[in-house]
């Protein structure tokens, strides 16, 4: 079948390692994941606002035993000065100013944040720690309403869009986050928000307060708000720290222009796309780098830290003029079962000429209008419910008809069968001969997935009774079909040449279910099912025919229901 590809070994959400990267990769990363988890409870504690200032103070009691405490604060300062450093790093060793919008979105914003964050960190938690100002919630707010309030929301905007775009091109990587992204985010956009309008709730108590212990002479009221000055030493030290952050990002800039312009006036490497162009290269560059120099369109949907393996590339030429692989790009080939020629672009320097192929190709459409850089079209893992149905016999029956005939009927089959496909939302992966498969995804999971999966199937059986009374007269026997479901992660993507591009699944999921369907046929009942499937679809499976059973192509056995006819499963499917 064309369009199902069934392999042994398909990359499943294990293989793509979201730890995958070098030593100063792992080190961006960690410190980001930690600088993102304080700023995510700290907005969280702002947010509580809107329920009151105790509630915030309970919930600032609790994280600052935490980030008040000795490793805290040091783990939090050692994980800013990474951060920092690593990028302006990263920086200074750019090759090539072409990078992705979304990356320089995120240089913009990081390079944005030390000019607010500097003032902020020195009047709340040096003052406290040098000084031992008391800089709780009520003192805080005491302080900067109103006037300061647009600098720190512009501060929270910064930081939380810096690292939400980080965040997002990391998990991009997980088969698991396609479906939790919705979700994620309408929370990233509710913190925020919530968190702003938490300290616009109390800066307006705040001045009520205020205001009422002003005209009542209510010195008590006023206490709740205690009014403080971060020291003149600290106030004055932010100017010369956010001069110095500035000049080595200058610096670092600076070097990476000299790099790329002493590269350029270097001698020049001969680079030949198979499916493009051919350039001249500046020494040391990557292969990615060298295709964004040149507007080469380019996959590389990690933003080429050799995590996806989207920027592959099949060397055709001149593999020993390029770097050897180091250990985290030979991971990554490994994890995919990369065939000898293939490199990752965002890893390996050309040293002379190379001739190459992009192996996924984006930017340009093809005669169907695809985009070919969608990631979707480029392959995406996701968990899948797989329905293979086929006509029992029909081959005989085909032999004592005339191929009009055989085309009529079996189109016929076809619409029965594809109508309740796509009423339960899945779509036809392909047809071979008398059979198809059709693939059901949910936005809420694999349950939905794998209930809309049987309901299909209860439904097809009802549509090729109805066809078999319809088309009675060109039959000699009524229509059998047997199916099989199965449910598990797949990779799907658009698979062939020129317009002929299919929606193709591939890995050992779509094995099963096709050996389910063989199994139906060889039992003579209409649907063999794996119990796993039938449990995530909600099916109670008391009372059906459950047996274990050896699947050929499988490690290990599989629990199997049978059932003589799919549409008896109706009255079991929870409701929707």
């Amino acid at each position: 079948m064309p369009a199902a590809r069934a392999a042994g070994h398909a990359p499943s959400g294990s293989t793509v390692r979201l730890w995958r990267g070098s030593v100063a990769q792992r080190l961006r990363l960690v410190s980001g994941l930690i600088l993102f988890a304080f700023a995510a409870t700290h907005f969280l504690n702002h947010a509580l606002g809107l329920f009151g200032i105790e509630a915030m103070l309970a919930f600032e009691r609790w994280r600052a035993t935490v980030t008040r405490s000795v490793p805290g604060t040091a783990l939090l300062a050692g994980a800013l000065l990474v951060h920092a450093g690593l990028a302006l790093r990263k920086l200074a060793a750019r090759r090539s100013l072409r990078l992705p919008a979304w990356e320089a979105a995120q240089i913009v914003l990081g390079l944005a944040i030390p000019f607010l964050l500097v003032p902020h960190i020195l009047g709340t938690r040096v003052a406290n720690l040098l000084y031992g100002l008391n800089t709780s919630y009520p003192t805080v707010i005491a302080h900067l309403w109103p006037d300061a309030i647009p600098r720190q929301t512009l501060l929270l905007t910064l930081v939380w869009a810096h690292g939400c775009l980080g965040l997002h091109h990391w998990l991009r990587l997980s088969p698991g986050y396609r479906r939790a992204a919705p979700w994620l985010g309408v929370a990233a956009l509710i913190l925020p928000l919530a968190a702003m309008l938490g300290i616009a709730m109390q800066g307006e108590l705040m001045e009520r307060d205020l205001a009422a212990a002003a005209r009542f002479d209510a010195a008590d009221l006023a206490q709740r708000w205690p009014q403080y000055r971060p020291p003149e030493a600290l106030t004055g030290l932010g100017t010369p720290i956010i001069a110095g952050f500035y000049a080595a990002s200058g610096l670092a800039l600076a070097l990476g222009l000299v790099r790329m312009t002493a590269a350029w006036r270097a001698r020049r490497i001969a680079v030949t796309y198979l499916d493009g162009p051919s350039v001249r290269a500046a020494d040391g560059m990557t292969l990615l780098e060298v295709s964004r120099a040149h507007r080469i369109p380019h996959v590389a949907v990690c933003g080429g830290r050799g995590r996806c393996s989207t920027c592959r590339v099949l060397v055709t030429r001149g593999t020993h003029n390029l770097s050897p692989p180091s250990a985290q790009e030979t991971a990554t080939l490994t994890a995919i079962g990369a065939p000898p020629g293939v490199r990752l672009a965002c890893q390996a320097r050309p040293r002379g000429e190379v001739t190459l192929m992009r192996i996924l190709r984006p930017g340009t459409r093809d005669r169907t209008g695809d985009r070919l850089g969608d990631p979707d079209l480029a392959g995406v893992e996701r968990e899948v419910a797989i329905l293979f149905v086929d006509v029992r016999g029909f081959t005989p029956l085909a032999e004592r008809k005339f191929a009009f005939d055989v085309v009529y009927i079996l189109n016929r089959f076809f619409e029965a069968a594809g109508e309740p496909v796509v009423k339960h939302g899945g779509w036809i992966g392909g047809y071979a001969g008398d059979g198809l498969l059709a693939l059901f995804t949910h936005p809420d999971g694999i349950d939905a997935a794998c209930r809309a999966a049987f309901a299909a199937a209860a439904d097809i059986d009802r549509a090729v009774q109805a066809l078999n009374r319809q088309i009675a007269a060109e039959l000699p026997a009524p229509l059998r079909i047997a199916m099989g479901l199965h449910a598990g992660p797949l990779v799907l993507g658009r698979l062939g040449y020129g317009e002929s591009r299919p929606m193709s699944a591939i890995g050992p999921a779509v094995n099963i279910a096709s050996r389910l369907e063989t199994h139906a046929k060889a039992h003579e009942v209409q649907l063999a099912a794996s119990a796993a499937a039938a449990r995530r679809a909600g099916i109670p499976l008391d009372g059906l025919r459950v047996e274990t059973v050896a699947i050929r192509g499988s490690e290990q056995a599989l629990e199997v229901v049978s059932v003589e006819r799919a549409g008896d499963l109706a009255g079991r499917l929870p409701a929707a």
